[in-house]
């Protein structure tokens, strides 16, 4: 059996599936001031009459991450970095770095060491006790990189993030920017794992633990507290794989999965979710996490409702639960309720709720219907603003130029639980069909419970230097004779199936995630190869299931 446990804003979801089926699942309530207590809950409930031992694989979706990020509850972070002439970084980052002397060419050649006598204040930093160092071109050499963290691991630091460890691609500013907030969450990361961890345990379960992460693969725990801003927009994520696991839309589509406090958004074509073209953004900082097209918009069913006097604003603050179960301010699940897009509650409090808004020439309906249009509007718009995006992006392929890169959506697709009254009334205002697959409001602990272990990495080699380099490895080798691209993915392949043995992850398809080639000249002459490739075990779902509907 695999277990999933997803932690949303308002809801902590668990699943049990087995035999290609949802065999139990739970829908909490999530425990904001203690995660671990609504997590557990969640756990205790859906392992009724089911025996632990029988459990695989367990994987967590939460919003630690995220809302340690977002709220800025973070630890405070010493921040090295080695930026080389040519290059002003000045506020590309979240905090103010300290510049260390060094740096790497393009080449990955060393032009200038550390000059220690500059820097004779630089370890007396410790009482941060968090680090992180990231210097430009180091992903092709990585040796200054090392030199600094050893003597920062020296005088007392507890953990230090290389920027060349986090993303072996190309582009200083977002590899420097995921060692930041890598380090930044590490410590409330860690409580939460190990919490998770020895929770399991006290339950018997020694089913091995996985993180989600935001393109839609898992990571051990073990391994995700190495990288752990990959563990940001895992909710997102999460949902993503559930729809694909429950059913993926066929045809270009646009998949919402709407819960009590955001609403995610994401793009699909031919079955599949469409991934950024570049890293995610973390509280407007671009880092090098791979993750899917997606956007979160604060609108969700406990969001909070306002009037002014240009009309109705929905959230993007929480306030629920709605009054129709219990709450003490209406949402916008009060104003679905009332129009009757959903069934659940109490009806007449929720239409008590709309006539705390109505006006003498209005009726509730009327009031629902205009909260319901005002949260429409502002999806429409978010949804607008995405195809903008995608339609200028850079064009990468020959296909591209010739097709384009337009998006035009055919069907919307919905998930949790205030998907079939909102994103109905999202439909009829696009004019597009609208499907809510069974299963739909445990969707993202769905995912989680069937997404696949991942593990990506790089590979620069240079056949006039004579090396190649892996940098998440720090492996700096002697290239073989006759060495190609073909090689190279080879190699790459082999070290990537080489690290999942080591940490016990299945076997699985690997998938080139970029690759460059190109001639160097010198003196007017050809004299050899640059070849950069990055690779991946290739993220998804285990399996798909069917999904089935049930009253929480």
């Amino acid at each position: 059996m695999l277990l999933g446990i997803d932690v949303g804003g308002t809801f902590t979801d668990a699943v049990l599936i087995g035999r290609g089926q949802i065999i139990a699942q739970v829908k909490r309530k999530t425990t904001h001031e203690e995660v671990l207590r609504g997590i557990l809950a969640a756990l205790d409930e859906v392992l009724q009459e089911h025996e632990v031992y029988n459990i695989e694989r367990v994987v967590i979706s939460s919003t630690i991450v995220t809302n340690a990020l977002t709220e800025g509850r973070t630890d405070p972070v010493f921040l090295a970095v080695m930026t080389g002439p040519g290059m002003n970084v000045s506020k590309s980052f979240p905090v103010e770095p300290y510049y260390v002397s060094g740096y790497v060419d393009h080449r990955g050649k060393i032009m200038a060491h550390i000059d220690w006598q500059k820097h004779k204040g630089l370890l007396d930093k410790a009482k941060n006790k968090v680090a992180a160092i990231s210097g430009k071109f180091s992903v092709r050499n990585p040796e200054n990189e090392y030199l600094l963290g050893a003597e920062l691991k020296g005088s007392g630091y507890e953990k230090i993030f290389l920027g060349s460890e986090l993303s072996g691609e190309l582009n200083f500013v977002r590899r420097t920017n995921s060692a930041y907030f890598a380090a930044a969450v590490y410590k409330t990361f860690k409580s939460f794992c190990w919490q998770v961890q020895n929770s399991l345990y006290e339950r018997n379960i020694m089913a091995p633990v996985h993180v989600l992460k935001a393109d839609g693969g898992t990571l051990p725990l073990e391994v995700a507290l190495s990288q752990p801003v990959e563990a940001i927009f895992t909710g997102p994520a999460a949902s993503v794989l559930g729809i694909e696991a429950l059913g993926a839309p066929q045809g270009k589509s646009i998949s919402l999965d709407v819960g009590g406090t955001t609403t995610d958004i994401a793009f699909w074509e031919n079955g599949l979710p469409l991934l950024a073209k570049q890293g995610a953004k973390v509280a407007g900082y671009p880092t090098a996490v791979r993750s899917f097209h997606m956007r979160s918009i604060g609108i969700g069913g406990d969001s909070h409702i306002k009037r002014s006097g240009a009309g109705f604003i929905v959230g993007p603050e929480r306030v629920g639960p709605a009054m129709a179960v219990g709450g003490k301010e209406p949402t916008l699940s009060d104003a679905l309720i009332t129009a009757g897009l959903v069934s659940f509650g109490d009806a007449e409090a929720a239409k008590n709720a709309m006539e705390q808004f109505r006006q003498p020439e209005e009726s509730v309906a009327d009031v629902a219907g205009a909260i319901i249009a005002a949260a429409v509007t502002a999806i429409e718009t978010t949804i607008g603003e995405m195809l903008h995006e995608w339609s200028i992006q850079p064009v990468y392929t020959v296909n591209d130029v010739i097709n384009g890169t337009d998006f035009e959506p055919e069907l919307l697709v919905g998930v949790g639980g205030g998907a079939p009254g909102l994103v109905k009334a999202l439909g009829e205002r696009m004019g597009l069909p609208v499907e809510i697959p069974p299963g739909a409001t445990v969707a993202n602990a769905v995912g989680a419970a069937l997404a696949r272990p991942t593990l990506a990495a790089s590979l620069r080699a240079d056949t006039t230097e004579g090396y190649y380099l892996i940098p998440e490895s720090g492996r700096r080798e002697k290239l073989p004779s006759g060495f190609s691209l073909k090689m190279a993915e080879e190699l790459l392949a082999n070290w990537l199936h080489e690290q999942a043995n080591a940490w016990q992850l299945p076997g699985q398809e690997v998938e080139v995630i970029s690759k460059e080639f190109f001639r160097t000249i010198h003196g007017y002459y050809d004299s050899g190869e640059i070849i950069s490739l990055r690779m991946q075990l290739k993220p998804g779902i285990l399996q798909t299931v069917t999904g089935r509907e049930v009253a929480f």
